[in-house]
């Protein structure tokens, strides 16, 4: 068998080193999904509950039973993992901040405890060391700790590049979204020059470099070292040739949206193709879905209406005893398909809120009463909307309902902003977990890409993601 030639070598070499780019580049801008983390999570904390028994055997030397050992293994397990995701631990867009980090390992593993101790110990009558519960939060947390950080630090070592193609707007637009993102990322661009009779682009924004035709466009494209292409699709019909030529030559693609949809879990609106918003996936109507939704929100909105009941009056006595005021506030709010209904709050604001006209609600709002503070940090302002998903006004996971006055601006502002009214109206959404409280038009188009993307790939699945987040929102305060 003869040896490769040198030529065939160099091929290899890079073949081998684009691989390895491209999985790197898996790695780091997503692939790492919220789905790896909770099997990651999960594996660990079941591995560090077992460790636990091994390293401490009981007083009379007996091992445990294997029931008992499987029972306590799963338990702790789902415990850590089930925290994780009301932390948010397992988003792919977490803060890097390892303080945060390591307090919120410490909280899963102490509530894994909890849920092994109330489980176990109370539930099956089968008392778990202390020494074994303690070493199993301390591992589970260590280990997921450097799991956690380590692909940080790797993510900080190694960036991947990526190519923006489009006009000039699409390149400022798109790579000032990138830049401003959680994931790290060396961005290179290439923009459409408006200025010359035959397509040609420059570099990074580079005028007084030499321009690229469009044959040296799709040489750039096949020998460049990067592991993706992302472009913008008004412009496939210039892209095409060179796109297919580098696509053959096994680079990775993507329009915009769908490396956005994909990597940052949102929708950019003002790249949206227009066969994309007609797709049948888009908004997701399958009768199972909507049976199925629809049945969790009478389940929840019953235990949800009967534990809140105590909460609801203690509020009250609260608000009566600020300023005499009525206890709840009623509101005309936009639901599906733009239908208009009355949705139910506890009043927050003094009962002149609105005198002047009605207005978005802004931080450090001097309308919010004390009260009403508390109220809505915590979210208990908006338990009385239980009645709202009971008469099928509202589900319990959707865009969040806007009032008339701000949907008719918005819709003039914002492009495709009618296509949130899709999905019935949440109490919580995907866009109030992701993103702040917003009093702007600025702020309503952010949270507009987040609400798109829910309308677009909504499953019960999201919904349990979004409604252990939102407890976790609750915990910390936010709104």
């Amino acid at each position: 068998m003869s040896s490769p030639s040198p030529f065939q070598l160099v091929s290899i070499d890079r073949a081998y080193a684009r691989f390895a780019n491209v999985s790197c580049a898996r790695v780091i801008v997503g692939q790492l999904n919220g789905r790896f983390w909770s099997v990651t999570l999960f594996v660990i904390a079941a591995v560090s509950s077992l460790l636990a028994f091994q390293l401490t055997p009981s007083p009379d030397l007996t091992p445990p039973s294997a029931l008992i050992l499987t029972v306590t293994t799963l338990v702790f397990a789902l415990g850590f993992t089930a925290s994780a995701h009301i932390l948010g631990v397992t988003s792919n867009l977490l803060d890097r901040n390892i303080v945060k980090l390591a307090i919120k390992l410490l909280f899963c593993a102490f509530i894994g405890g909890v849920t092994v101790a109330v489980v176990v110990g109370f539930l099956i009558y089968q008392p778990i060391g202390r020494y074994v519960t303690l070493i199993a939060m301390a591992s589970a947390t260590v280990i997921a700790f450097v799991i956690r950080s380590g692909i940080w630090l790797f993510s900080s070592s190694y960036m991947p590049k990526i190519i923006l193609i489009g006009d000039r707007k699409f390149c400022e637009d798109s790579s000032g979204f990138l830049s401003q993102g959680q994931l790290p990322l060396k961005i290179q661009t290439l923009s459409l020059r408006g200025d010359t009779p035959d397509p040609s682009f420059e570099l990074n924004f580079d005028q007084s470099g030499y321009p690229l035709s469009m044959r040296r466009l799709a040489q750039q494209l096949n020998d460049a070292e990067f592991d993706h292409i992302v472009y913008q699709p008004a412009n496939w019909e210039v892209l095409e040739q060179p796109l297919v030529s580098a696509l053959a030559a096994g680079k990775t693609i993507s329009p915009f949206s769908q490396y956005i949809e994909e990597h940052y879990q949102t929708m950019p609106t003002w790249e949206i193709p227009n066969s994309g918003l007609f797709s049948k996936s888009f908004a997701n109507s399958s009768p199972s879905f909507l049976m199925g939704k629809r049945l969790c929100d009478i389940a929840l909105g019953i235990a949800g209406l009967v534990c809140a009941l105590p909460v609801l009056a203690v509020a009250a006595i609260l608000i009566k005893l600020e300023d005499g005021g009525p206890v709840f506030y009623n509101q005309k709010r936009v639901g599906r398909y733009g239908k208009t209904f009355t949705i139910y709050k506890l009043r927050s604001m003094r009962t002149d809120s609105e005198a002047s006209g009605a207005k978005w609600a802004s931080k450090g709002d001097n309308r919010i009463t004390r009260s009403g503070k508390v109220l809505r940090r915590t979210r208990v302002d908006e338990l009385p909307q239980f009645l709202n998903i009971l008469k099928g006004e509202m589900s319990f996971i959707g865009p969040r309902p806007e009032r008339p006055e701000f949907t008719v601006t918005l819709d003039k502002e914002l492009s495709h902003y009618n296509l949130r009214h899709l999905l019935k109206p949440g109490l919580t959404g995907w866009a109030q977990i992701n993103y702040p409280y917003g009093d702007s038009i600025e702020d309503a188009k952010q949270k507009l890409t987040y609400d798109l993307y829910y309308v677009k790939y909504a499953t019960l699945a999201l919904d349990l993601q979004i409604a252990l987040r939102t407890i976790g929102a609750a915990m910390q305060g936010a709104r």
